[in-house]
């Protein structure tokens, strides 16, 4: 467009009403965010190097999408896909409204409120919330170095969302309410891991923390029995901080207080969605940490992300 087109336009947005200029908005940020969607998805097609299906780097271009996404064909099983086929990306609709919705993600809006302001179905809203979750969630460290923080702590058991309750039913405020085991450990580098436990037991500790441990590293715990084997087993320094002794730092530098203020800020972080379901507490726990390691939000976060 000429330059005197625009400022033309510009005149005239003087002499358009309120609810003109609420449309003009929607279509300004519709159209920026496809043009930020598409360029991420145009440098993600750069990089696509392996068949999905077979993991041939035998690859030749074949076409587009309707939607103008790059189309491959694999030499080695003649099987064909596009950009977005190995992405939780494959398949969603109205990219129009992707980066709008990471936004709503992004100040903890309510799948409800989110549906409602992007005009989407609730179904959808929850679809799309998991489906930006599960890069970030794919992820977990294989090994945690230096000095190592690990520790659990707990929700209560929800049945949030689902339409049938494994339990008999019991009155508001009454019977006892079962408490989730969650594991978590860290490094002072901002390594973090987690898994939540069947039962809060020393062989499932033991099972999520081994393979973090590595030589050389400290590991700092609260009392609990279940690091002493492992520590002993693996020859690794165990510093324990043991709550009847009032010690909450050992040679000044050993402590849990870097995990404990994470799990805090978590969980007061969880308040605004007035409870969660045992099954997504895993999604929830990637969600925080991916918000944490990406302190200032971009429009293409969550999407580079999920490509």
């Amino acid at each position: 467009m000429a330059s005197k087109q625009f400022q033309n336009i510009l005149h005239h947005i003087t002499n358009l009403n309120y609810a003109q200029l609420k449309k003009l908005r929607h279509e300004v940020e519709s159209n920026i965010a496809t043009n930020q969607v598409g360029q991420a998805i145009a440098d993600h097609e750069e990089s696509i190097s392996h068949c999905p299906h077979c993991d041939s780097h035998n690859l030749n271009r074949w076409g587009m999408t309707k939607q103008g996404i790059q189309r491959f064909k694999c030499k080695s099983c003649n099987k064909t896909f596009n950009a977005l086929a190995d992405s939780p990306l494959y398949r969603m609709k109205k990219a129009e409204k992707w980066i709008e919705y990471t936004k709503l993600m992004w100040e903890g809006v309510s799948l409800r409120k989110s549906a409602k302001a992007l005009d989407i179905t609730l179904r959808t809203s929850f679809r799309w919330r998991h489906m930006f979750i599960k890069a970030p969630a794919s992820f977990n460290p294989s090994v945690l170095t230096g000095v190592i923080e690990a520790d659990e702590t707990s929700l209560p058991e929800s049945f949030k969302g689902k339409r049938a309750i494994n339990r008999k039913s019991r009155k508001r405020g009454g019977g006892k309410i079962e408490k989730v085991p969650i594991f978590i450990a860290l490094d002072r580098s901002g390594a973090i891991s987690h898994k939540v436990l069947e039962r809060n037991t020393k062989e499932n500790i033991q099972a999520q923390l081994k393979p973090l441990l590595s030589s050389g590293s400290v590991l700092c715990t609260d009392g609990n029995l279940s690091y002493k084997g492992i520590a002993k087993e693996l020859d690794i320094d165990h510093k324990r901080l043991i709550g009847l002794d009032n010690q909450r730092v050992v040679e000044g530098i050993y402590h849990i207080q870097t995990l404990n203020n994470y799990m805090m800020r978590w969980k007061a972080w969880l308040r605004r969605f007035n409870g969660i379901g045992t099954d997504y507490i895993e999604n929830y726990l990637s969600w925080f940490r991916f918000m944490e390691d990406n302190t200032e939000y971009s429009d293409q976060t969550w999407i580079k992300e999920a490509l």
